[in-house]
């Protein structure tokens, strides 16, 4: 598979927020928020992991292993590269370039399932005060 990644989509590779990363990746991801559609990067990530694989167990019967080595020792640590590695593998849904489940309609959702909580919340605490009078 004939992939070319970009400087910045290349760095993105490395993003972390509290493992070690680059020294400049606050910059590299500001640049890859305005530049980048987040879904389709995931998504093309997520390709070129199962057609790396799929070559590799066409290859060698021991990258496999390794490579399932490699992505262990990387599960000890928070890795932007670990979100399109299970992606590929099936264990997320990847948000697909187009679908009406972008990361802003997500944040609205989690913003009124925490305001209807808040609100149950409230109404509870009220009755338990008109009940205490």
């Amino acid at each position: 598979m004939d992939v070319h990644l970009s400087e910045i989509e290349t760095k993105m590779l490395y993003f972390s927020e509290t493992a070690w990363t680059l020294p400049d990746i606050s910059e590299v991801s500001e640049a890859f928020d305005l530049e980048y559609d987040q879904a389709e990067y995931e998504e093309k990530i997520a390709k070129l992991i199962r057609s790396l694989r799929a070559e590799a167990r066409k290859r060698d019967s021991t990258e496999p292993a390794e490579w399932e080595a490699a992505v262990r020792a990387l599960r000890g640590e928070d890795h932007y590269l670990l979100v399109m590695i299970d992606a590929a593998d099936g264990k997320i849904a990847p948000v697909r370039p187009g679908s009406s489940d972008t990361s802003f309609k997500r944040l609205l959702k989690l913003v009124a399932v925490g305001f209807g909580l808040f609100l149950v919340c409230a109404i509870v605490l009220m009755g338990l005060l008109i009940l205490k009078r």
